[in-house]
């Protein structure tokens, strides 16, 4: 250590250890700081991670949707599953897959669908994370009321474009345009005060909770885009294969069900 008797030089020596000291007290604190983010980063990854259980489960209650509707069609499902283990060529089993699933959804079919799914979504939820029931329960009830009012917003007003009878081929494609993004806009707004009065009156009467639309509620209208689509442009529909990826669609408002916290 250096060692000074002159009085000035004692004073600056003070001064530049105390400013060494609270340098590396900064860099410590900002050391910890920045292990506690790298640590909540991480728990925040995990939490984003998939939910194989949740995700089984609405698999399995969107199957159980479809059967049914194949069901009540009166639809083959017993030689329709046996197709898919005859045949070893890829191509003629991607078909049978595919038109397994062609149940010619409308928006019967699409609450079936949704139901399955989420009542699935909640069961494999549940079974394995019972604390936060309520929040998945709430969750099942804005995920169908998202589901249920925009589709029969969507259905009716196309249904009143196609009486109408409008001559003009143009005006007819504006109107259901029109009438698709006021079903699915104005469903949405229209099912999340629903389900939020459904939730605190009904499911929690104590938390008086709101639940917002966000972003990635939009992006899940995709269910509703494509019976819009089916119901108003069928030959594009049928061209795009949109009607044999639709229960697909309706994983995820199982999932969202069943992996709320």
């Amino acid at each position: 250590m250096y060692i000074t008797t002159n009085p000035v030089n004692q004073e600056l020596f003070k001064n530049f250890e105390a400013a060494r000291i609270w340098s590396n007290n900064i860099v410590a604190t900002k050391d910890a700081k920045d292990i506690v983010d790298i640590s909540s980063t991480k728990k925040e990854i995990k939490k984003e991670k998939l939910n194989l259980p949740v995700l089984c489960a609405t698999t399995i209650g969107t199957l159980a949707s479809v059967l049914f509707i194949r069901k009540y069609q009166g639809m083959s499902i017993k030689n329709d599953l046996m197709k898919l283990s005859r045949s070893n060529d890829i191509k003629t089993n991607f078909k049978n897959i595919t038109n397994f699933f062609d149940i010619n959804p409308k928006l019967k079919e699409m609450l079936i669908l949704s139901t399955g799914s989420i009542l699935g979504g909640l069961a494999g939820g549940i079974i394995t994370d019972k604390e936060n029931t309520k929040n998945k329960v709430k969750e099942g009830v804005y995920q169908f009321t998202n589901v249920a009012v925009p589709a029969s917003l969507v259905t009716g007003l196309l249904n009143l474009v196609e009486k109408s009878k409008i001559s003009n081929p143009r005006t007819t494609q504006i109107a259901k345009i029109g009438a698709v993004v006021t079903g699915i806009g104005g469903g949405m707004a229209i099912s999340t005060r629903l389900s939020n009065k459904i939730n605190n009156s009904i499911v929690d009467n104590n938390a008086q909770s709101k639940r917002s639309i966000k972003l990635k509620d939009g992006i899940m209208q995709i269910d509703d885009a494509s019976i819009a689509l089916i119901l108003g442009w069928p030959k594009l529909a049928a061209k795009l294969c949109v009607d044999k990826i639709v229960p697909l669609l309706f994983l995820t408002c199982g999932y969202e069900a069943g992996k709320q916290k």
